[in-house]
């Protein structure tokens, strides 16, 4: 089996880089997996809690292909829902050059969202339950 197919390893590297650096950048999908973009009456609560337990922890980035005037509707929504994010489309670390954004950890819900949860779930409670760095 591939190294990164085994959730467990993916799981030690989180915290091998939270250990590391003392934060994790989080890049967060829009539609779908904290909004509810095709208006069919789906809750996302879980995965903003999540987020919320992660921001003393984590930079918290929105990564959406909305285009940058939708960015302000974006960032009241996430006002109106009390997640607090440093940023929609943009890096968190200066610097850093092409096309894909850094991130420790990528939350979409095309992209193994439930397996991420149960990771970043698991590290925030250690961490919350005094696990130290």
């Amino acid at each position: 089996m591939d190294f990164y197919l085994d959730e467990e390893n993916c799981y030690q590297r989180l915290l091998h880089d939270w250990l590391h650096y003392g934060s994790l950048i989080i890049a967060v999908d829009f539609d779908d997996t904290i909004y509810d973009f095709h208006k069919l009456g789906r809750s996302y609560n879980d995965v903003i809690n999540l987020l919320k337990r992660w921001k003393p922890y984590a930079k918290i980035i929105i990564w959406t292909s909305h285009t940058e005037d939708e960015f302000p509707a974006i960032q009241e929504y996430c006002d109106s829902i009390g997640l607090e994010i440093d940023g929609i489309n943009t890096d968190a670390i200066p610097n850093v050059k092409g096309r894909k954004m850094y991130a420790n950890v990528y939350v979409d819900d095309h992209a193994g969202l439930p397996s991420t949860y149960r990771m970043l779930y698991r590290l925030i409670e250690n961490i919350e339950n005094g696990f130290k760095k």
